[in-house]
């Protein structure tokens, strides 16, 4: 069976064939199984469907690979399935996912995550570690399989989590790890989760977090809202903003604008005379200067978080008066500007590391008014951010205690959270509420006839 559209449409349709497979679904007993379909397809002909149940007790992986196609050659075909493959079956059976590293299947594609919480992620990560690409279903067919199995999902949802705490080894040996090794760490278990989002929708979460940690300066007091949970948040959407726009090296991109000196003064602490005179001089840092400070300075660059942290308190000295609220109306006019950065992004990418850079800067700062306050020697600042920073990202995710996150697109919590802020009765589409419909959208902004 041969496709000849082009190669998107054809993905879809194999997608589609494997939805409409795992509706046939059939249970083996009176629990609620999972509705799976799986679809082969090499050389974009389709070499079989199966769904689960297709064969009494069998998963729809196995019916496929080793049922109906025991001899065929699948070395770099492409297996669609609606769930995550297996990585654990009873004593005598094989997971899936083996036999689809024994098949020399070259490529994944999985609708949704194995929503059991002692199982999810794992199939994902095994694949991944025997060198099979791994992809996920569009977002809009993805829904489609989370709504077929919204039943199998749902049990699993009244299970309670349980997190371990951080395992001290992991933060012995990983507290002082570079900057770009942070850098890669946090988007390898979010990188998946972020995937279908664009930067905009990345640097709205990125505004979120920092909003909470702006508190900080209003001194209003949350029981949830503290430097310790607020700053590595920061710095991690920070991470995963970068990393949404591409950007090859954090490490490099901050020691471009702040190779161990002020960005404008270019001096070791800051000049601030000096450095409003050098503004007004010139439209921008002097990008060629830096460049040869950098050179020069380069055995001091730093090589950890905290050495970042303590670079940064000695360019921009922090003071134990200092109030949060200047710093938090710089860093909130850096935002703005990085907004601008990601408008124009397309026509004028290298914007975005300049105030990238700066966003960086300030929040480094607002770091070091906490800890100026809190009396930390400055020999000790910057261990307080690695240990920060190791308990909320011990490479897996904290809410779902996943490798490769796998959380809902919102979390319940969240939900939560902020439901108390919506109005009684207004918040939603219908006729009653205060949204309206696209197609009423539509209707209402339509160009008025001239009269």
């Amino acid at each position: 069976m041969k496709n000849d559209s082009g190669p998107e449409k054809m993905e879809r349709d194999f997608i589609k064939m494997a939805i409409a497979e795992a509706a046939k679904s059939t249970a083996e007993d009176g629990r609620v199984h999972p509705k799976v379909g799986a679809v082969v397809v090499k050389n974009g002909e389709v070499l079989g469907v199966a769904h689960r149940g297709e064969f009494p007790g069998n998963h729809a992986e196995f019916a496929l690979l080793e049922k109906k196609l025991p001899d065929a050659a699948l070395a770099g075909a492409t297996l669609y399935t609606t769930l995550e493959p297996c990585t654990a079956r009873s004593s005598s059976k094989v997971p899936c996912a083996e036999r689809i590293k024994a098949r020399k299947v070259g490529r994944v594609v999985i609708g949704m995550l194995d929503p059991n919480p002692d199982i999810k992620g794992s199939g994902w990560s095994f694949l991944r570690d025997v060198n099979i690409n791994v992809d996920m279903f569009p977002g809009d067919l993805i829904s489609e399989v989370e709504e077929q199995n919204r039943d199998f999902t749902r049990q699993f949802r009244r299970m309670p989590r349980h997190k371990e705490p951080i395992d001290e080894t992991f933060l012995a040996v990983n507290r002082s790890r570079s900057l770009d090794e942070w850098y890669r760490a946090v988007n390898v278990v979010y990188w998946n989760r972020n995937f279908q989002r664009d930067p905009t929708g990345i640097f709205a979460h990125l505004v979120e977090v920092i909003g909470g940690l702006s508190l900080l300066a209003s001194q209003k007091k949350k029981k949830e809202v503290t430097p310790e949970a607020y700053l590595p948040k920061a710095f991690a959407w920070w991470l995963v903003l970068c990393a949404k726009v591409g950007v090859k090296s954090v490490d490099d991109m901050i020691w471009a604008k702040f190779p161990n000196a002020c960005a404008y003064c270019h001096e070791r602490p800051h000049d601030a005379d000096a450095c409003t005179e050098r503004k007004a001089s010139r439209n921008g840092p002097d990008w060629d200067r830096l460049a040869r400070l950098g050179a020069s300075a380069a055995a001091q660059r730093p090589k950890s978080l905290g050495e970042w942290q303590r670079m940064f308190s000695a360019i921009y000295a922090a003071q134990q008066t200092e109030d949060y609220g200047p710093s938090f109306a710089r860093l909130s006019e850096e935002l703005g500007e990085l907004a601008e950065a990601l408008r124009v992004f397309l026509a004028a990418p290298g914007y975005f590391l300049s105030e990238a850079a700066d966003v960086f800067a300030w929040l480094m700062h607002i770091l070091n008014i906490v800890e100026q306050k809190a009396g930390t020697p400055k020999a000790e600042r910057g261990q307080s951010i690695e240990e920060w920073m190791c308990r909320a990202y011990p490479d897996q995710c904290i809410d779902c205690g996943n490798r490769i996150c796998s959380c809902p697109p919102i979390l319940e919590s969240t939900i939560g959270r902020i439901a108390h802020e919506v109005p009684t009765g207004k918040g939603s589409f219908d006729n009653e509420g205060s949204f309206l419909t696209p197609d009423k959208m539509l209707a209402r902004f339509q160009p008025m006839q001239p009269k």
